[in-house]
């Protein structure tokens, strides 16, 4: 079983980048609740009252440029 601090150093999903899209262009996840709890503990998304919201970190990690391996 993964513990909190391993979820947060396992580092960026596609999936995890994925569902912060679609949040961040107004729509509904389409990940598991479990799926986006992994993403909360890495601190990148909040939920409050079954509102979900993108914290500055994960803002920031939407916003990079796209790493490119060369």
């Amino acid at each position: 079983m993964l513990t909190e601090r391993d979820v947060v150093l396992e580092g960026v999903r596609p999936l995890d980048l994925e569902q912060l899209q679609l949040l961040a262009e107004g729509h509904s996840a389409t990940a598991s609740d479990q799926q986006l709890a992994r993403i909360e503990a890495k601190g990148w998304l909040e939920t409050f009252n079954g509102i979900h919201l993108i914290t500055i970190t994960g803002r920031a990690l939407l916003e990079r440029p796209p790493h490119r391996r060369g």
